[in-house]
Order: structure tokens, then C-alpha cells, then sequence
């Protein structure tokens, strides 16, 4: 199969569609159990296992790193979290994002998604439409339109993959230096600001024979520090101890 522009839309298509499924999850559990999850952090980050432990949980049910560590953030900034305790977090935080890519290596790859993503659409869509007058309803329909997009963004991603690289021959590239992968990993996390878009689109090539795992490994590790700039960005005005915290963070990931 031949390089064509349709195969290229369908992996933007569905990389938007696996953006945009993340965003309308988070902003609908963000409403949903917002509140909740921040008493859970406050509560449960005196001490530093505790700490991590709640970190990873809250990460991986809202499966957004982002969204738990402008939280911490937040506490540091208004006095309610130390230092040395919102790292804890931070370090859980990472643990817990893993999740879904975990889930995408596990289901995304093995099973035609298109048919567990489809009914979640049409019954989110459904519920929504049904309960106009109902703020909570609509977001958890919400919640579950998001999921489908997810899914169904990993699945064009998925079958655009084999026809967009098919011919593509890495042998060009593997005189790059790896740093220069770490860099191209950062790159497109920074620009997307999602590294669970990013291993999507590593999944894919990996899936479709494009890249050698060492190099996806190199991506990989880019993306993580990627993720990181939306932290930095909203330490820049706080108190000195949000920096430290931003700057714990995008050390941790480095190592």
C-alpha cells in the first residue's frame, strides 16, 4: 500500500478525536468528582508512601497527570501541601498516567475497538440528549462519549498506521543520535500536550512495523519530559516552593 493523503487524515483524524475524547473525560470528571478527589489529596498525602499512593490512584481514574499535578500545585501555592509531600504525588502521578497505555497495549491492539468504541458514542449520545435539564447526567454522558472518541481516535490511528508507513524504511535514520529521538519525543508532547496521544501514535507505528522498539524507547522518554512543560508553565507565577515543585517533577522525569 502506497503513502496516501487519506491515510495521513485518518491518523490526524483520529489522533483529534483521541485528544478530544481525553479533554471532554477530564472536564466531565473534573465536575463529577472534582471536589472529592481534591479533600482525598488533602487528606491523604501527610506522608510520603500515603503520598505516592494517592497519586497514582487519583491519576489513573482521571487519567490525566496534568490535571492532579496543577492541583498540587495549587495546594503548594496556597500552604496546604509541603514541598517534599507534593513530589510524593508527582511520583505517583507518573506511576498512575501509565494506565492507559497499558489499556491501549493490551486492548487497542488485540481487538477491533471500532465495536466497543461505536455503542459507547451512540449510548453517550443518547443519554445526552435525553437529560438536557440534568447537569449531572449530561457529564457522565460526557464521560462515556469521551471514552468512545478515545477509542475510536486509537482506532483510525491503528489502521492508518499500516497503510501511512508501510513503505517507510527506517535504515535512513538510525545513524540519528538517540538524543535526537529523546528531542522529536518532546517536541510533539509539548506541541499536543498529551504523552498518552503520543505512545498512541508510537503504539501504532510499533504495531505497524515502522520503528524498533529502542528507538520508540528514546520517543518515549521525550514525551515524559514533554509532559512536563504544562507544570513548568504554571509554577511561573507562583511562590517559590510551586517552582521547586515544577522543577522535582521534570528532574524526576529525566531520570
Amino acid at each position: 500500500m502506497q503513502f496516501t493523503f487519506t491515510s495521513l487524515w485518518e491518523l490526524l483524524g483520529g489522533l483529534g478525536l483521541f485528544l478530544f475524547g481525553m479533554f471532554q473525560m477530564e472536564e466531565a470528571l473534573k465536575y463529577l468528582a472534582g471536589r472529592s478527589f481534591k479533600l482525598f489529596l488533602k487528606k491523604h498525602t501527610e506522608k510520603k508512601f500515603e503520598a505516592i499512593l494517592s497519586g497514582t490512584v487519583i491519576t489513573a481514574i482521571l487519567q490525566s497527570s496534568s490535571l492532579v499535578m496543577l492541583m498540587v500545585l495549587a495546594f503548594v501555592g496556597a500552604g496546604g501541601m509541603n514541598f517534599r509531600n507534593a513530589l510524593s504525588v508527582s511520583i505517583g502521578s507518573n506511576l498512575g498516567t501509565t494506565l492507559d497505555n497499558w489499556l491501549v497495549a493490551y486492548v487497542g491492539f488485540k481487538f477491533n475497538i471500532e465495536i466497543i468504541a461505536l455503542p459507547f458514542i451512540v449510548i453517550g449520545v443518547v443519554i445526552y440528549i435525553l437529560v438536557e435539564h440534568h447537569k449531572k447526567w449530561q457529564n457522565a454522558s460526557k464521560l462515556i462519549i469521551g471514552f468512545g472518541l478515545l477509542l475510536f481516535g486509537l482506532s483510525l490511528m491503528k489502521n492508518s498506521a499500516t497503510g501511512l508507513f508501510q513503505n517507510f524504511s527506517f535504515e535512513n535514520y538510525k545513524h540519528l543520535p538517540s538524543l535526537f529521538f529523546v528531542f522529536f519525543g518532546f517536541c510533539i508532547t509539548a506541541i499536543i500536550q498529551s504523552s498518552s496521544a503520543t505512545m498512541a501514535i508510537l503504539m501504532s507505528a510499533l504495531y505497524a512495523g515502522v520503528i524498533p522498539f529502542a528507538t520508540a524507547a528514546y520517543f518515549v522518554i521525550g514525551s515524559e519530559l514533554g509532559g512536563s512543560i504544562k507544570i513548568i508553565i504554571g509554577s511561573m507565577n507562583g511562590i517559590a516552593e510551586k517552582k521547586r515543585m515544577a522543577l522535582g517533577n521534570f528532574i524526576f522525569n529525566i531520570v
